[in-house]
């Protein structure tokens, strides 16, 4: 039996593939490891391969040529625009390099979503497109993929497979066994863009989609998912996926427990009970432990003990708009609070 072949791809921030494929590896393992049965195992030996697409090099090549260019960064992003006219990417570009304060350089976090939704998202999606068609090249017909897209390739992922799957009949022989979304900003994103909701779009399960099953996973104090920010939330109604194939194709799985302080981070998503489980079960052939097997895993979960009650109160003390601006400033705060308190 050929073994599948894992598609992984990050979110904001400073990642190369090289470190985000070495995240979800030691999150998935330190979860695996938990299970006795399992314990001389390892995650990566059940894939044919685990592909690692990034698009960092492609913003930190932006950066560059802003600073060469002596601009500001709403006069570059402005001058660059073209047809672009969405007012609320524009109010959210508007006086950025002031709020920004400092290095306005080092707010990776903070560009990366105004580059992907201004002037730089088309050419982030072809950048995925290609590496897609890279990696399809690769495996044979009829290999299995699973997907696991985190923060804002959420949002990426999506729109690239909306791009270049116009129907559920364009997938042929790419079969997405399973898609698995962290922190799941794809709906604020495509509002903010005007680009395909993922609420009308193909990638979803059952008729008209490309996926066999949609795992929605998001972390109770992870800011990126607060209720304001219009996290990615689907609901069976019928106005998404059939209620007949919602049950069996779509799982939303929210966790609240600390594996760390940052709760964005992929591998605190992975190594979390709630998820491990499901996660190996899903994706490793052989997975199956008993249930005192799983009990006894669980068990071994290491929570967090640090300053988890700032976490806490800055869900419910931040002021944020529900509009991409008010995302930026929550994620600037939230990194913030991240590095004050390492």
């Amino acid at each position: 039996m050929t073994k599948p072949v894992l598609i992984i791809m990050h979110g904001v921030g400073e990642h190369t593939e090289a470190s985000f494929k070495e995240e979800v590896i030691n999150g998935a393992n330190n979860a695996l490891h938990r299970y006795s049965s399992h314990a001389e195992d390892t995650f990566e030996s059940h894939f044919e391969g685990i592909e690692s697409i990034g698009y960092d090099a492609l913003f930190e090549q932006l950066r560059t040529q802003i600073e060469e260019s002596g601009n500001s960064i709403e006069e570059y992003i402005k001058m660059n625009l073209g047809g672009v006219d969405v007012p609320s990417l524009l109010d959210a570009i508007t006086g950025i390099d002031t709020w920004l304060g400092g290095d306005k350089f080092e707010h990776t976090h903070v560009l990366d979503v105004v580059f992907y939704l201004s002037i730089f998202g088309e050419k982030v999606r072809t950048h995925v497109a290609e590496k897609l068609a890279d990696i399809y090249l690769k495996y044979p017909q009829g290999t299995s993929y699973h997907f696991v897209t985190h923060s804002l390739a959420t949002a990426v992922m999506h729109d690239t497979l909306t791009k270049i799957y116009p129907s559920e009949y364009s997938i042929g022989t790419h079969n997405i066994s399973s898609y698995w979304t962290f922190a799941n900003v794809s709906d604020l994103v495509t509002w903010a863009s005007d680009l395909t909701s993922p609420y009308n779009s193909v990638v979803k399960p059952g008729p008209g989609g490309i996926l066999e099953e949609f795992f929605n996973v998001y972390h109770e104090f992870d800011p990126i998912t607060f209720d304001v920010f219009k996290r990615f939330d689907p609901v069976n109604n019928g106005t998404w996926v059939n209620p007949e194939f919602f049950d069996s194709g779509c799982r939303k799985i929210t966790t609240k427990d600390f594996s760390r302080l940052n709760t964005h981070s992929i591998e605190g998503y992975i190594e979390d009970p709630l998820v491990s489980y499901p996660f190996l079960y899903k994706l490793l052939d052989d997975f199956n432990p008993s249930l005192s097997e799983q009990n006894e895993a669980n068990d071994k979960f290491q929570h967090f003990e640090g300053e988890v009650q700032k976490i806490k109160d800055f869900k419910f003390t931040g002021d944020f708009t529900g509009d991409i601006k008010g995302l930026i400033e929550m994620i600037k705060a939230f990194k913030q609070l991240l590095e004050e308190n390492e």
